[in-house]
């Protein structure tokens, strides 16, 4: 009687074990929320993987760039989406969509050093190299005609300038308090290299 209760016990787990499978399947398939991929990311690194989120924000200059964040807009944490090779651009009327991409998660490991560097270089910016115009020659047209050419473009408003710079040293400020509290002892920045994208109606 006890080896009949048995093997029907292990039917019926085997049975459980072949209904769950694909239901483990399919929810592989399923997208990870921005928030998802984030809190998995040491899992995730250099994998492809498909996210969907809400997109904040699109390069307005050349679409190679988006802000993304969940869907539902309940969390702030946000996610970079970096134009990956041979995939289409975004638009700027994306802004506010529901978007599915398929692409790799990479890791960059801000330190203290690195922090040193872009203070230093917010403090002490080098001026503009000279511009070389024998590449317009080239194209048939006159240097003169470069309007890439720093002499060419209208200088910044000082004003803005230092608001900006005030912003940037702010913001290292920030990360150097954040520094001090990681046990890694390196703050980490994530960025999605993006394949392919769709967008969710």
């Amino acid at each position: 009687m006890q080896t009949t209760i048995r093997l029907l016990t292990l039917a019926a787990t085997f049975a459980l074990a072949l209904i769950s499978m694909p239901l483990k399947a399919q929810t592989d398939t399923q997208p990870l929320t921005i928030t998802g991929l984030v809190s998995t990311a040491d899992a995730n690194l250099g994998k492809p993987i498909t996210i969907e989120g809400m997109a904040t924000w699109v390069c307005p200059h050349m679409g190679c760039k988006a802000q993304l964040v969940n869907a539902d807009g309940a969390s702030r944490t946000t996610l970079l989406i970096t134009q990956g090779k041979g995939m289409p651009r975004f638009s700027p009327e994306l802004k506010g969509d529901t978007l599915r991409i398929t692409g790799v998660l990479h890791e960059k490991r801000i330190t203290a050093a690195d922090l040193d560097e872009q203070e230093s270089a917010i403090k002490n910016p080098q001026k503009a190299e000279a511009h070389n115009h024998a590449h317009e020659h080239d194209h048939g047209k006159g240097g003169d005609d470069c309007a890439n050419c720093p002499d060419k473009q209208k200088p910044a408003d000082p004003a803005k300038l230092a608001k900006a710079k005030e912003a940037q040293l702010a913001r290292i400020a920030k990360h150097r308090e954040l520094l001090a509290k990681s046990k890694r002892g390196y703050l980490v920045s994530y960025s999605f290299e993006g394949q392919s994208w769709k967008k969710v109606e």
